[in-house]
């Protein structure tokens, strides 16, 4: 074709037919373009470096996958977006998982970069072509890193959702209490530390139903700017949350109190700490058991320790809630001592009756009932610790118990 004859084409024409050619161009220098991006993201991606040999193999692939794909898209005119993300399908899913949205950005940058510096051997000294080749590498790029966005975010929202199905079954195990291997596979799985201290909450939930999740993330938001790992779901009309960290300096009350602003309006439980996931059922049933009891209690606190509610708990059918505290008696409380907290709880409520009645000095019945308090971490003098102590008395006659 002479000049006299390109002259007489239409615009649209001409550049149609300038495609064409720079397409085929394009597409005859695929491997050599390829190869050339691999060395660049050598020289200029430190990931790139760090990544193992069959993962840089697979970023050779998607780069090679993105020339064959302009060249397709730019002979065609091609402007789907989701043509374009296929590029990203070649891939295997352990790279998808390996590189992040930013480094394949970097990626598909390099790559196009690579292509715009072929730009003068590709289109030769034709300013027409160049123009061509730059303006759609430019568009084709920007096509790319939305396509990425695009892939990442569908990725991101799977793979939240399977997170969040992982870290039901993790808490529903340990809320049915099911074997261990079941419950550390589940956790595994999840990606959840079982040899860190655990400790479980049962609160209200809020009010607003529509605004559950927002609550819900707003936990796991706080829990992890507190280095804490939480995992929340929701049980009948409850919220529950999970949470573990390293070896706890702090009562878990207190390392609760920023949680406890997403829980509804009444009182949170808080289960005892145990040492780890394998036990955690020990914490939850407790934190259940004194959340099924707040109905029996006057004074509610915003957050409570379900130790501080076991009278209301075994008033409520949990038995157990008392066992550990009647174990204290039985064990750790000499004969003397343990009369003496009969007879100061049962008979004569003060210090003076309490030492006529056992015919021992006043400061005997100080000395033990102090013994009494270092041992059970109750106070005898204290309303509600004394009717818990005088309820663990009660289980303690009964010799069936335990």
């Amino acid at each position: 074709m002479n000049d006299s004859t390109q002259e007489h084409l239409t615009s649209p024409e001409r550049i149609a037919a300038e495609r064409v050619v720079l397409a085929r161009r394009v597409q005859r220098m695929t491997g050599e373009l390829t190869t050339s991006a691999t060395q660049k993201m050598e020289e200029t991606l430190p990931w790139y470096i760090a990544l193992p040999a069959n993962e840089r193999a697979s970023v050779g692939t998607v780069a090679q996958a993105g020339v064959a794909t302009f060249v397709e898209w730019f002979s065609d005119e091609q402007t789907d977006s989701q043509h374009i993300s296929e590029i990203f399908t070649s891939a295997p899913r352990e790279l998808a998982r390996a590189l992040t949205l930013q480094q394949t950005v970097e990626l598909v940058r390099t790559t196009m970069d690579v292509v715009e510096g072929s730009i003068a051997k590709v289109a030769g000294d034709n300013r027409l072509r160049q123009a061509l080749l730059r303006e759609s590498l430019l568009r084709f790029s920007s096509e790319m890193a939305f396509a990425a966005a695009e892939v990442f975010a569908r990725a991101a929202e799977a793979r939240g959702a399977w997170d969040a199905r992982l870290q039901d079954l993790v808490l529903d195990a340990v809320l049915s209490n099911d074997d261990s291997s079941t419950l550390l596979s589940r956790a595994s799985a999840a990606g959840w530390d079982t040899s860190k201290n655990v400790f479980v909450l049962v609160g209200p939930i809020p009010s607003r139903r529509t605004s559950i999740d927002v609550h819900m993330e707003q936990i796991r938001r706080s829990a992890k700017s507190n280095e804490l790992d939480v995992i929340v779901g929701m049980h009948d009309d409850r919220m529950v949350v999970l949470i573990s960290g390293n070896e706890f300096t702090t009562s878990p009350t207190l390392l609760a109190k920023p949680l406890l602003p997403h829980f509804g309006k009444g009182t949170v439980v808080c289960g005892p700490v145990v040492s780890s996931l394998v036990e955690a059922n020990t914490s939850a049933v407790s934190a259940t058991s004194g959340y099924e009891s707040l109905g029996l209690v006057s004074a509610q606190d915003r957050i409570i320790s379900s130790n501080q509610l076991i009278a209301s708990r075994v008033l409520s059918g949990d038995t157990s809630a008392i066992a550990d505290l009647v174990a204290v008696l039985r064990t750790q409380l000499r004969d003397d001592v343990k009369t003496t907290l009969a007879t100061y709880l049962e008979k004569s409520p003060t210090i003076e009756g309490c030492a006529k009645t056992l015919f021992v000095h006043v400061n005997t019945v100080r000395y033990r009932l102090r013994k009494v308090s270092e041992v059970t971490h109750l106070d005898p003098m204290d309303p509600a610790d004394s009717f818990t102590l005088r309820l663990a008395l009660m289980f303690e006659r009964n010799t069936s118990f335990l």
